[in-house]
């Protein structure tokens, strides 16, 4: 049978025939009928899921300040205490000529550990500007025969000014910090928001301490890294289990305030454990207690 002439040239030109469009449009109408049915089944099954428990704080206490009130915990330890294989005590007795070579400084030659105030901050993130809100402080000092950790955290944000005046107030109180990699990163956020309260306290100073620069100048050329875990598991014997990661923070506090869900609890604990490190490092690196004997077996 010969085909017209006008299906010879639907053929040639790939053309479709009559009625082609007609079951395009059907065949489209029935994807998308069934796209929209799997997204409302999606989302029907998000909200059949069971709503996440509510998150308690760990023991702590209301504080009320001339400025509002605050959140606040507070532990001590004994300088006896080992925070994974080391003592605590060895960050009492600092070498001050070691520390001032690796911390390239001379003014740090006769610091004493009174002086220090070990700082570890969680903020909403990582970004700079006063945008980033710190939303809780871990602070450590000596005192007596004790290490003593309070640990701040911004339960409203209406809490804030009286938070940033306890800061404030520790800061005058030990003014030298002690941070991993805070030089670059803690204390400028501290600065940003101090800054919003209009508030004059020396966070951006001279004398302070980053471990950070002083593990990496002197085992930068020995260990694949020298992040905190690297350095904690190396010089301090210490595994971390369940640990929250710290880019998890932000996270956390923002579902903790919208519906009380936020895993801060975990966040506290992260926090509560940089504290530690911070003085059991300082002690490992330039401590009365800074043997090497525990680094050798991994070196």
């Amino acid at each position: 049978m010969v085909l017209p002439e006008r299906d010879k040239l639907r053929r040639a030109f790939r053309v479709a025939g009559p009625g082609a469009a007609e079951t395009h449009a059907a065949s489209t109408e029935r994807d998308r009928a069934g796209g929209v049915r799997s997204f409302l089944q999606r989302r029907l099954a998000q909200f059949d899921t069971a709503p996440r428990a509510k998150v308690a704080l760990p023991p702590g206490e209301e504080v009320t300040t001339p400025h509002g009130v605050l959140w606040r915990r507070e532990l001590r330890y004994a300088l006896s205490t080992l925070h994974g294989t080391a003592c605590l005590r060895a960050a009492l007795a600092l070498d001050g000529a070691q520390l001032g070579k690796l911390a390239k400084d001379a003014a740090f030659t006769t610091l004493r550990s009174e002086q220090c105030l070990f700082l570890d901050t969680e903020t909403t993130g990582l970004a700079g500007g006063a945008g980033t809100i710190v939303f809780a402080y871990g602070l450590g000092f000596v005192v007596g025969d004790e290490l003593v950790v309070e640990q701040l955290f911004l339960r409203d944000f209406g809490e804030e000014l009286a938070m940033l005046q306890h800061v404030a107030a520790r800061l005058q109180q030990f003014p030298v910090l002690v941070t991993f990699v805070g030089k670059s990163f803690d204390r400028h956020r501290i600065a940003a928001r101090l800054a919003v309260h209009k508030l004059k306290v020396p966070v951006l100073t001279a004398l302070h301490l980053d471990l950070y620069h002083l593990v990496r100048r002197r085992y930068g050329k020995q260990w694949p890294d020298t992040r905190l875990r690297t350095a904690e598991q190396r010089l301090l014997g210490l595994e971390r289990h369940d640990d929250l990661p710290g880019s998890e923070a932000p996270a956390a506090f923002l579902d903790w305030i919208r519906d009380g869900t936020g895993p801060v609890d975990r966040v506290l604990e992260h926090n509560r454990l940089d504290v530690l490190s911070l003085a059991a490092l300082l002690g490992q690196l330039v401590g009365g207690g800074s043997a090497t004997g525990l680094d050798a077996k991994h070196v």
